[in-house]
């Protein structure tokens, strides 16, 4: 392990987690790259020759690249000064799927040069790492790396990809941020930790067969019950329906926001019920969250039981995402 990895896990380990990270001079590392380095000795030789031949052209030349390499240095670092960092809204995933992390960029009010000019930062990059068993021998870092600029008054959203292995909340790797502007003689960079509300939800298993033990058939609830056979008309969406039902064709007639309903008797009612199912701990979580999508893609009513949590029988998405999340969350903490 080179002396730069090891600089950059000791800095890790001093970054602590945050909603929003804000950028200052404290909290930006700069040195120089080895472009950087190959530079300053070109200066150096060259002003060791205007001193060998006292020649003012070649110190004019000399004092210039050096007068560059100080602005190079400044503006390198007044490129992440005061920018500022936070994951917006994660949509929840299932376990072994891509979750995709929106991050926000945007330049601090604070930041009154930046105003003044209305300038942008250029050319930053964010990468963050994963440590990832290959075998029990062998591990891999996997570095994701994105460019985008910034301008001043505008936010920039930035998607991040990650894989996820297990179920839960999902905890973002440190990101590390970094820019080589203008002239890449310098690097300078910062690592943050942001906190965000993302869920992985369990794996789903197979499509099984499963028959509800304490449960009922709510049939017969009238021409406008909650059936699915035949088209009835429509209501006023309510939230928490299911968005299949939503008719798109009023909506863009800005007619409002209207939900079909349908007649019949198919609507079933009942509970998923932890203790009907067999097996260890994740296989029935799994095995409740495919009967969780199957109940919902049915339209069905349905409730769950898991040990030592009760969500009562309804319908909709957000009840669905209520009872994948508990879940999820299921002994994790």
């Amino acid at each position: 392990m080179d002396i730069s990895v090891k600089l950059q896990n000791w800095l890790l380990k001093r970054v602590s987690h945050k909603d929003s990270a804000l950028l200052t001079s404290k909290s930006i590392y700069i040195l120089p790259t080895k472009e950087g380095i190959i530079y300053a000795v070109l200066v150096i030789l060259i002003l060791s020759a205007a001193i060998n031949f006292n020649n003012s052209l070649i110190f004019f030349c000399a004092f210039l690249m050096a007068g560059i390499g100080i602005i190079s240095m400044h503006m390198t670092q007044q490129n992440l000064l005061n920018l500022q960092f936070s994951i917006a809204h994660v949509t929840p995933v299932f376990c072994c799927q891509n979750i995709s992390l929106p991050l926000v960029i945007s330049q601090s009010a604070a930041d009154s040069i930046q105003r003044k000019n209305n300038s942008a930062k250029y050319s930053i990059a964010i990468q963050f790492s994963h440590q990832q068993a290959l075998n029990p021998s062998q591990s891999s870092d996997i570095f994701l790396q994105k460019l985008t600029d910034v301008r001043y008054g505008e936010q920039t959203l930035l998607p991040l990809s990650s894989p996820t292995t297990q179920r839960g909340p999902f905890e973002l790797p440190p990101l590390t941020i970094s820019t080589l502007y203008p002239l890449g003689l310098f690097r300078a960079w910062t690592n943050i930790q942001l906190n965000n509300d993302a869920v992985i939800y369990p794996r789903p298993s197979k499509k099984f067969n499963h028959v509800p033990q304490s449960g009922s058939n709510s049939e017969g609830q009238g021409a406008k019950g909650r059936g699915f056979d035949d088209f009835s008309g429509f209501k006023s969406y309510q939230p928490g329906e299911s968005l299949k039902h939503i008719h798109w064709k009023a909506y863009a007639r800005e007619q409002g926001l209207l939900s079909k309903t349908f007649s019949g008797g198919n609507n079933h009612e009942y509970w998923l019920d932890w203790n009907e199912l067999s097996g260890d701990i994740e296989r029935r979580l799994s095995q409740l969250c495919r009967l969780i999508i199957d109940a919902e893609d049915q339209g069905d009513r349905y409730g769950l039981i898991i040990p030592g949590s009760t969500i009562n029988i309804s319908q909709g998405q957000l009840h669905q995402h209520q009872c994948l999340k508990a879940l999820a969350l299921y002994q994790v903490y």
